[in-house]
């Protein structure tokens, strides 16, 4: 790998970092870019000054970017140059940063889309039921329950987008160090392999459409 190529990786979660800070902190207009844009060549150091400094309670998938995108990196450079490469090249690590900022960015925009008012899960379910009730006609309750529907599914997506964004950090951090411990023990990291496949498994579905989200049973 030049150095050109690690460049790329080390901008690549910069990228992640910068947009996570910039999402989650207080402060806008200029300041804000200005705070996210120094998490690009800083981000080692300038992420958790500025995940302390704001006065926000962080999400899973807020969190797990950045700690997914440090765990790449350092898994890749664990490998870089011996046969183990493969298991983690840096293909791989550009396309996993690319889904995971993807997803990432899709899940707190539906977050906040959810928490609007329109587009609220418990107002569209009482909605419905209270047209029911009132004998609303049967185009009024079909349209009601047409918008729960799609709410549902948006819902759905956004907790999806979640579980895998976590599950997919847990398990690159698995990787990252069996890699490490490989480099140390000259040695096959024992499971590298079912652990890259689950990566995979899980990355291919961050990219998947929304009729492919599973159905979420309703807790409430």
């Amino acid at each position: 790998m030049t150095l050109a190529d690690l460049g790329i990786l080390y901008v690549s979660a910069g990228a992640v970092s910068a947009f996570v800070v910039h999402r989650r902190g207080h402060e806008k207009g200029r300041r804000a870019l200005l705070r996210a844009l120094l998490a690009i060549p800083l981000w080692p150091l300038w992420l958790p000054v500025a995940l302390a400094s704001s006065h926000v309670s962080w999400s899973v998938s807020g969190e797990t970017q950045g700690t997914t995108a440090a765990a790449l990196l350092e898994g890749h450079e664990a490998v870089r140059g011996t046969p183990l490469e493969a298991l983690l090249p840096r293909e791989a690590v550009e396309r996993i940063l690319r889904e995971v900022q993807r997803a990432g960015e899709r899940r707190e925009e539906l977050r906040v889309l959810l928490e609007r008012p329109s587009f609220g899960l418990d107002s569209a379910r009482a909605h419905v039921e209270r047209l029911g009730r009132d004998g609303a006609s049967a185009r009024t309750l079909a349209s009601a329950r047409l918008h729960l529907a799609n709410v549902e599914r948006l819902d759905s997506l956004r907790r999806r987008d979640e579980l895998l964004l976590e599950e997919l950090a847990e398990l690159v951090s698995a990787l990252r160090t069996q890699l490490v411990l490989a480099r140390f023990a000259g040695s096959t990291p024992e499971g590298a392999g079912d652990i890259v496949s689950e990566v995979w498994a899980r990355v291919e579905v961050l990219g998947t459409t929304m009729d492919d989200v599973p159905r979420f049973s309703d807790t409430s």
